[in-house]
């Protein structure tokens, strides 16, 4: 069902599968940044019972866009226009009955920032506020390393290195552990890490040289996230050329591939801007945690 009410200028209005023309007309004004939500629609259609997507139209025409992750807990602004920001805010502070107890804010600074204004609930504070910086590297700029054929997609028998790295890649990047603070969400997510082909891994005689997922694609980018090479291999080469080769195999099909990092961690931003990756925004994340 569609809602929307009106405030002055502004209307706001829940999306649904009759408006995936427009919606796409508005996310691929930059389909790199907003890669993760085309992708999102692409695959369902706006017709995911348990997300929401709300748009604030100005005279009639999309002014800013959200994602509500009724199961990822994902809350993703998108737009230029403060006032329209800020009013998409107001109405998902109206709907947190709808997201899971822990959910992420993410998005461009700026946006994020005016959605922010009439979001913050009551006695809610995010665990974890981060700056970050959106990257990218278009085809013909990324620079080449040696080459890495043992570089594959995880599978159901890399369940055990997949729950150890992954937790310790999270207790590195969100300072928690998730095997204590969620178990069972974990081992959930793992489960599928295994079997959808989307987290990939280099292994040796030694272990884990590298791992990193891909959280996203079209036929414009491909977004990367969860880039990690362990303590003991670190400085050695790995992550220059595990990325190198995986960003390399996805600008076959896609024309540029993009990820956002912590503003305060030097060495993967270096890493980045060596293999060619550019800034293209400014990026906020928030997680918050409602049973603390």
């Amino acid at each position: 069902m569609v809602s929307s009410f009106s405030a002055g200028a502004l209307s706001l209005e829940r999306l649904g599968p009759a408006h995936l023309v427009e919606t796409f007309a508005f996310l691929d004004r930059d389909p790199v940044l907003n890669v993760y939500l085309l992708a999102l629609i692409l695959r369902d259609a706006l017709g995911q019972p348990r997300d929401e997507y709300w748009v604030t139209r100005r005279e009639g025409e999309i002014a800013a866009l959200l994602h509500l992750g009724g199961q990822s807990g994902a809350v993703l602004p998108v737009g230029e226009d403060t006032e329209a920001l800020r009013l998409l805010g107001g109405q998902a502070r109206t709907r947190l009955g709808a997201l899971p107890r822990r959910f992420q804010l993410i998005g461009p600074k700026d946006a994020v920032g005016s959605f922010l204004q009439r979001f913050d609930p009551p006695g809610i504070a995010p665990r974890l506020d981060r700056d970050q910086m959106y990257l990218a590297v278009e085809r013909g700029e990324l620079a080449r390393s040696a080459p890495v054929p043992a570089l594959v997609p995880a599978r159901p028998e890399d369940f055990s290195l997949l729950f150890e790295s992954g937790a310790d890649l999270r207790a590195e990047e969100l300072e928690e552990d998730p095997r204590l603070v969620d178990p069972a969400g974990y081992r959930r997510r793992v489960e599928e890490e295994a079997r959808d082909g989307h987290t990939f891994l280099w292994k040796d005689a030694g272990g884990l040289c590298f791992r990193a997922s891909v959280s996203a694609v079209t036929a414009d980018a491909a977004q990367v996230s969860g880039v990690f090479a362990p303590k003991d291999r670190r400085r050695q080469g790995c992550a220059t050329r595990g990325l190198s080769e995986l960003c390399s195999r996805l600008l076959e099909r896609s024309r540029a591939v993009c990820l956002f990092v912590n503003l305060n961690n030097a060495p993967a931003l270096a890493l980045y801007r060596r293999l060619g990756f550019r800034e293209r925004s400014t990026w906020r994340s928030l997680f918050y945690d409602t049973s603390c």
